[in-house]
Protein backbone atom coordinates (compact mmCIF):
# COMPACT_ATOMS: atom_id res chain seq x y z
CA UNK A 1 0.00 0.00 0.00
CA UNK A 2 1.12 3.54 -0.64
CA UNK A 3 2.24 6.07 1.94
CA UNK A 4 -0.26 6.83 4.72
CA UNK A 5 -0.90 10.58 4.80
CA UNK A 6 -3.62 10.80 7.45
CA UNK A 7 -5.80 8.57 9.57
CA UNK A 8 -8.66 9.53 11.85
CA UNK A 9 -10.79 7.39 14.10
CA UNK A 10 -13.68 8.55 16.26
CA UNK A 11 -16.15 6.70 18.46
CA UNK A 12 -19.74 7.48 19.29
CA UNK A 13 -22.69 5.58 20.74
CA UNK A 14 -25.94 4.45 19.18
CA UNK A 15 -29.05 4.03 21.31
CA UNK A 16 -30.25 0.90 19.51
CA UNK A 17 -29.52 -2.82 19.83
CA UNK A 18 -26.87 -4.26 17.51
CA UNK A 19 -29.42 -6.69 16.01
CA UNK A 20 -31.20 -3.70 14.42
CA UNK A 21 -28.08 -2.37 12.67
CA UNK A 22 -26.70 -3.27 9.25
CA UNK A 23 -23.86 -0.90 8.42
CA UNK A 24 -23.31 -2.24 4.90
CA UNK A 25 -26.98 -1.92 3.96
CA UNK A 26 -27.02 1.58 5.46
CA UNK A 27 -23.98 2.74 3.53
CA UNK A 28 -25.22 1.52 0.16
CA UNK A 29 -28.81 2.74 0.57
CA UNK A 30 -28.20 6.02 2.41
CA UNK A 31 -30.45 8.71 0.99
CA UNK A 32 -28.77 11.86 -0.30
CA UNK A 33 -30.60 14.02 2.26
CA UNK A 34 -29.57 11.71 5.12
CA UNK A 35 -25.93 11.81 3.98
CA UNK A 36 -26.05 15.61 3.94
CA UNK A 37 -27.47 15.58 7.48
CA UNK A 38 -24.31 13.81 8.70
CA UNK A 39 -21.90 16.71 7.99
CA UNK A 40 -21.90 20.28 6.76
CA UNK A 41 -19.18 19.11 4.32
CA UNK A 42 -21.42 16.48 2.69
CA UNK A 43 -22.80 17.69 -0.64
CA UNK A 44 -24.24 14.58 -2.33
CA UNK A 45 -24.39 10.80 -2.16
CA UNK A 46 -25.57 8.05 -4.45
CA UNK A 47 -25.04 4.39 -5.20
CA UNK A 48 -24.02 2.30 -8.20
CA UNK A 49 -22.28 -0.97 -9.00
CA UNK A 50 -18.92 -1.74 -10.54
CA UNK A 51 -18.34 -4.01 -13.53
CA UNK A 52 -18.18 -7.09 -11.26
CA UNK A 53 -21.54 -6.30 -9.65
CA UNK A 54 -20.10 -5.08 -6.32
CA UNK A 55 -21.78 -2.07 -4.81
CA UNK A 56 -20.28 1.42 -5.01
CA UNK A 57 -21.14 4.34 -2.72
CA UNK A 58 -20.55 7.68 -4.44
CA UNK A 59 -19.90 10.61 -2.11
CA UNK A 60 -19.23 14.27 -2.85
CA UNK A 61 -17.87 16.32 0.04
CA UNK A 62 -15.75 19.36 0.77
CA UNK A 63 -13.14 18.31 3.31
CA UNK A 64 -10.61 21.06 2.77
CA UNK A 65 -10.87 20.42 -0.98
CA UNK A 66 -13.74 19.10 -3.05
CA UNK A 67 -13.55 15.29 -2.99
CA UNK A 68 -15.51 12.87 -5.15
CA UNK A 69 -15.22 9.31 -3.88
CA UNK A 70 -16.33 6.10 -5.56
CA UNK A 71 -16.20 3.77 -2.58
CA UNK A 72 -15.95 0.14 -3.69
CA UNK A 73 -17.32 -2.56 -1.43
CA UNK A 74 -14.50 -4.39 0.38
CA UNK A 75 -15.90 -5.79 3.66
CA UNK A 76 -19.68 -6.23 3.78
CA UNK A 77 -20.93 -7.38 7.16
CA UNK A 78 -23.78 -6.11 9.33
CA UNK A 79 -21.38 -4.88 12.02
CA UNK A 80 -18.39 -4.03 9.81
CA UNK A 81 -18.28 -2.25 6.49
CA UNK A 82 -15.10 -1.18 4.71
CA UNK A 83 -15.04 0.62 1.39
CA UNK A 84 -12.10 1.81 -0.70
CA UNK A 85 -11.86 4.63 -3.25
CA UNK A 86 -9.34 6.23 -5.53
CA UNK A 87 -10.93 9.64 -4.99
CA UNK A 88 -10.77 12.69 -7.22
CA UNK A 89 -9.63 15.81 -5.36
CA UNK A 90 -10.25 19.30 -6.78
CA UNK A 91 -8.29 22.12 -5.15
CA UNK A 92 -9.45 25.71 -4.67
CA UNK A 93 -6.73 26.81 -7.11
CA UNK A 94 -8.22 24.64 -9.85
CA UNK A 95 -5.81 21.71 -9.58
CA UNK A 96 -6.86 18.08 -9.64
CA UNK A 97 -5.29 14.97 -8.13
CA UNK A 98 -6.21 11.62 -6.60
CA UNK A 99 -6.03 10.13 -3.11
CA UNK A 100 -6.58 6.53 -1.99
CA UNK A 101 -9.19 6.65 0.80
CA UNK A 102 -10.36 3.76 2.96
CA UNK A 103 -13.51 4.32 5.03
CA UNK A 104 -14.34 1.74 7.69
CA UNK A 105 -17.41 1.58 9.93
CA UNK A 106 -17.82 -0.83 12.86
CA UNK A 107 -20.36 -1.39 15.61
CA UNK A 108 -20.14 -3.54 18.71
CA UNK A 109 -22.50 -4.18 21.60
CA UNK A 110 -22.19 -1.82 24.55
CA UNK A 111 -24.00 -1.52 27.88
CA UNK A 112 -27.74 -0.96 28.22
CA UNK A 113 -28.64 -2.25 24.75
CA UNK A 114 -26.56 0.41 23.03
CA UNK A 115 -23.80 0.06 20.45
CA UNK A 116 -20.35 1.55 20.18
CA UNK A 117 -19.79 2.99 16.71
CA UNK A 118 -16.28 3.43 15.25
CA UNK A 119 -15.72 5.60 12.17
CA UNK A 120 -12.22 5.23 10.73
CA UNK A 121 -10.84 6.99 7.65
CA UNK A 122 -7.35 6.45 6.21
CA UNK A 123 -5.91 8.57 3.40
CA UNK A 124 -2.99 7.27 1.35
CA UNK A 125 -0.93 9.01 -1.32
CA UNK A 126 -1.19 7.97 -4.96
CA UNK A 127 1.40 8.48 -7.71
CA UNK A 128 -0.88 11.26 -9.05
CA UNK A 129 -0.79 12.98 -5.65
CA UNK A 130 3.02 12.93 -5.51
CA UNK A 131 3.22 14.27 -9.10
CA UNK A 132 0.67 16.99 -8.23
CA UNK A 133 2.81 18.14 -5.30
CA UNK A 134 5.96 18.29 -7.44
CA UNK A 135 4.26 19.96 -10.41
CA UNK A 136 2.71 22.62 -8.16
CA UNK A 137 5.79 23.08 -5.95
CA UNK A 138 3.82 22.12 -2.83
CA UNK A 139 5.76 20.97 0.20
CA UNK A 140 4.71 17.42 1.11
CA UNK A 141 4.88 18.08 4.85
CA UNK A 142 2.64 21.16 4.56
CA UNK A 143 0.17 19.24 2.40
CA UNK A 144 0.06 16.42 4.93
CA UNK A 145 -0.50 18.80 7.86
CA UNK A 146 -3.45 20.35 6.03
CA UNK A 147 -4.98 16.97 5.14
CA UNK A 148 -4.61 15.70 8.73
CA UNK A 149 -6.25 18.83 10.13
CA UNK A 150 -9.14 18.77 7.65
CA UNK A 151 -9.74 15.05 8.18
CA UNK A 152 -9.75 15.35 11.99
CA UNK A 153 -12.22 18.25 11.94
CA UNK A 154 -14.47 16.41 9.49
CA UNK A 155 -14.44 13.07 11.30
CA UNK A 156 -15.11 14.73 14.68
CA UNK A 157 -18.25 16.32 13.22
CA UNK A 158 -19.36 13.37 11.10
CA UNK A 159 -19.03 10.48 13.58
CA UNK A 160 -21.72 11.49 16.12
CA UNK A 161 -24.03 12.59 13.30
CA UNK A 162 -23.61 9.24 11.51
CA UNK A 163 -24.31 7.52 14.84
CA UNK A 164 -27.60 9.46 15.11
CA UNK A 165 -28.44 8.58 11.52
CA UNK A 166 -27.79 4.88 12.14
CA UNK A 167 -29.90 5.12 15.29
CA UNK A 168 -32.83 6.71 13.39
CA UNK A 169 -32.67 4.02 10.72
CA UNK A 170 -32.40 1.22 13.30
CA UNK A 171 -35.53 2.47 15.08
CA UNK A 172 -37.67 2.35 11.92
Amino acid sequence: MSELIAQSQYKSFIDAPIQRIDLTELLFTLADEEYQRCSTAHLAAGASTDTTGKRVSINVEKVGNLIISHYNEDVSERDHCRVVSISDVFTAAGGRTKLHITWELKVSSAEDGRCAFINNVAVHATPEFHKFLVDNKIDAVSARVGIVKDLEVHNAEETPLFAKSIERLARR
